[in-house]
């Protein structure tokens, strides 16, 4: 795992930011930050109820801030019951945006509410997205599940060229989970206060711990021909599997 410093990391990117949960890291805002904030738009994902509040907002004035709070059940139940109990997503009329969802196992939905952002945003703003944290994912679901999930979502970020981070604390895995984590990012970003637990892990060890994953009959796949952009539906199905 080679690490990089936040100010050399451009969009697009998907990056790995490794720290202690219980301390706050620097480079999270760093990673927020661009020089045009009127054409940005800023989306935390967090699993507290107040993400709107917590926000990084690197730039003074982006021009549409979006949060999606997962395990929001207050929130999530009142909007389900707006809807006749299905999750239909925000309303993107306005310049800051609100999601909530309920359960923090249902991975397929926390995706595909990422991606309506990418579709709403990705287009006419430069998309920032900090995703706080795997951790939470990985109390959740399985290492596999969550891997998957990653992948298929980074993939998504990639195509509307964001610049994406996710926490992760190096001192609550497994190395060989750590390490294989970091080896489906562009760039790895390692806090001062994790430097002393960063996984030592070797390529073979990755290797293998990929090896014991491979089931092409549940390994997520979007297909797709050249300049053609995933959709929600494209993430759903590939999730749900």
């Amino acid at each position: 795992m080679d690490p990089s410093i936040p100010e050399s990391v451009s969009p697009p990117s998907n990056v790995l930011l490794v720290h202690r949960s219980s301390i706050s890291a620097d480079a999270c805002q760093t990673l927020c930050q661009h020089e045009n904030g009127s054409q940005t738009a800023e989306l935390s994902v967090t699993f507290s109820s107040d993400a709107l509040e917590n926000s990084p907002h690197g730039n003074a004035n982006p021009a549409k801030i979006g949060a999606i709070s997962v395990g929001d059940v207050l929130r999530g139940v009142t909007a389900e019951r707006s809807t006749g109990g299905a999750h239909v997503g925000p309303d993107f009329t306005g310049d800051i945006v609100f999601d909530a969802i309920t359960d923090p196992t249902d991975l397929s939905t926390i995706g595909v509410s990422v991606s309506r952002f990418c579709e709403q945003w990705g287009s006419d703003y430069q998309l920032t997205v900090c995703f706080q944290s795997l951790d939470a994912l990985l109390n959740h679901a399985p290492p596999k599940t969550v891997f998957q999930f990653v992948h298929v979502l980074t993939n998504r970020l990639s195509s509307v060229d964001a610049l994406a981070h996710f926490h992760l604390d190096p001192s609550a895995h497994d190395d060989r989970i750590v390490s294989t984590f970091g080896s489906i990012f562009d760039e790895v970003v390692v806090d001062d206060s994790a430097h002393s637990d960063v996984p030592q892990a070797t390529d073979e060890d990755i290797a293998a711990l990929l090896g014991e994953w491979d089931d092409p009959t549940e390994w997520p796949t979007i297909e797709l021909t050249v300049g053609q952009e995933a959709t929600d539906d494209d993430v759903a199905r590939v999730l749900e599997k």
